[in-house]
């Protein structure tokens, strides 16, 4: 069974920016990380995606005061990032890059849910 995503308050409050972005490249993508020992055809086992280290091209902050382009780390999750995926990205401020948070990427909360959390909208 899959985990939930983590509580949308729990990411805000997590983040030092949250912006509505889109991948514009994947810059690298890490070692594929070790996988469950599972049957052959078995879903739902906790898969992992590689680190990858992506340019986010912002359209506009939620939080914070990034925009332009931002260079940001996403860890091994269950998900990896291509370029066009857009969405509200929940970052945190790191060296040499920020990391992305959240367990399932940018598509887990709508740009207008984090607005309306935000008392944006």
């Amino acid at each position: 069974m899959a985990i939930p995503p983590e509580p949308i308050q729990e990411l805000i409050d997590a983040s030092t920016d949250i912006v509505d972005a889109e991948v514009a490249e994947v810059v690298s993508t890490g070692t594929k990380p070790a996988q469950p020992d599972v049957p052959t055809g078995t879903t739902s086992a906790g898969f992992k995606a590689a680190e990858q280290v992506v340019v986010l091209k912002v359209a506009r902050a939620l939080k914070g005061g990034a925009k332009g382009n931002l260079t940001v780390h996403k860890p091994v999750s269950g998900y990896a990032l291509k370029a066009g995926n857009k969405g509200a990205f929940f970052l945190r401020a790191g060296q040499p890059h920020a990391e992305i948070l959240g367990r399932y990427g940018p598509d887990t909360y709508r740009v207008e849910s984090v607005e309306h959390v935000l008392g944006k909208k």
